[in-house]
């Protein structure tokens, strides 16, 4: 079950994260890739929202699904994945600096941020996912040690 949570995480590229500060929950719409070690990585700037919220609080979720299919498919075709996790900020300039790269490589239209010096990444260490299948069918699954 991880390997098809993880192909499907691996097939999509956009998601809705979710942070909070002590008010409020705050969603965000974020391109993302995932790294060979299974890391979610997206690219914010140090004056946003979502960047002091997960400095405050590194506990976040992401929600990716394929709604974008529906129409055509069906609602039995619904899939959605809510990756719980931790912000887990880089230790080195070059975890960074990779991650950027990645980014930049997969989502091109992000080079007005990618390129800015003070451009951070948000890092997700993922603890379990919640796979929705169909209008009822939902499993959760331990990420990986």
């Amino acid at each position: 079950m991880l390997d098809t949570v993880l192909a499907f995480l691996a097939s999509r590229d956009l998601g809705v994260l979710a942070t909070a500060d002590a008010a409020a929950p705050h969603c965000s719409l974020m391109a993302y890739v995932m790294t060979r070690d299974g890391d979610i990585c997206m690219a914010t700037l140090p004056d946003t929202r979502k960047w002091r919220n997960v400095l405050d609080n590194p506990e976040v979720s992401l929600l990716v699904d394929n709604r974008e299919l529906l129409p055509e498919l069906g609602r039995e075709a619904l899939c959605a994945v809510t990756v719980t996790g931790r912000h887990t900020p880089f230790s080195d300039p070059a975890g960074e600096a990779a991650a950027k790269r990645l980014l930049a490589e997969r989502h091109g239209h992000l080079g007005g941020i990618l390129t800015r010096p003070e451009a951070r990444v948000i890092r997700i260490r993922p603890t379990a996912y919640q796979i929705v299948e169909g209008p009822v069918r939902s499993r959760v699954v331990a990420a990986a040690p």
